[in-house]
């Protein structure tokens, strides 16, 4: 079985309407929508903003329905010039950072006895990739794909000073306020996980703006994507 996770309504909705539904539960305040996508097993749910809701959401689908790997999608905010609204980010890495220990000697976004880097599954990176060629076929394609370190903290980032910073200190690609939080919680539980993220804004002062104006089309770029990921997975 796989878990979806998405942290908006909008990041869910287009997936809940494709699924036949099974069952649906609400637990610690989260509705689990369970049920199958064209054959494949899965649970969907929406764990909220932030990265406490989104550690909870996590265990409580790995405790509760077992899953064999979690997908969490979500939009983004980009770090590049070079990244457009509606661009694709499969996560390879994540880091929290505003996670700080300097003061006793660690770096940004590293806790006692732990990697600051928390690597996503390879082989779902890989299947994430396959999924976006699948979504995006040929030359003409309207939404680009980087692969890399997505940066997460309990912030909308809004100013170029922290845009900076992010893309220096951790050589980000692009920034949200969940996804480092899902990754941990599914790494010491030993479950596969990917991050697959689209490109709302890009973290400016005007990123608010942008943000809500972009929001369904990105969400239906990350839709595309899921779609072919799922099928993917089910034929592992």
């Amino acid at each position: 079985m796989l878990a979806l996770i998405g942290a908006l309504d909008e990041e869910v909705a287009m997936l809940h309407a494709d699924i036949e539904v099974a069952s649906e539960a609400i637990h610690a305040g989260i509705t689990v929508t369970k049920g199958s996508y064209r054959g494949v097993d899965l649970v969907l749910a929406k764990c909220g903003v932030g990265k406490v809701n989104a550690a909870i959401c996590a265990q409580m689908l790995m405790d509760l329905y077992q899953p064999s790997a979690v997908a969490f999608s979500s939009v983004a905010s980009g770090l590049v010039h070079n990244m457009a609204v509606s661009d694709m980010l499969i996560a390879s890495h994540l880091i929290q950072f505003d996670v700080d220990l300097t003061a006793v000697g660690r770096r940004h976004g590293e806790l006692p006895d732990s990697n600051r880097i928390i690597e996503s599954d390879p082989e779902l990176v890989r299947n994430a990739g396959e999924a976006y060629d699948r979504a995006f076929p040929g030359p003409a394609n309207t939404s680009g794909l980087m692969i890399g370190t997505m940066v997460s903290g309990d912030k909308f980032v809004k100013n170029s000073e922290t845009l900076l910073w992010l893309q220096r200190e951790f050589s980000a690609l692009a920034t949200e306020m969940e996804s480092p939080a899902v990754g941990y919680t599914c790494a010491l539980s030993n479950v596969p996980f990917v991050v697959i993220h689209g490109i709302s804004d890009g973290a400016g002062k005007i990123a608010h703006t942008d943000f809500k104006d972009n929001l369904h089309k990105v969400c239906q770029n990350s839709y595309r994507i899921l779609e072919e990921f799922v099928l993917l997975y089910g034929a592992l």
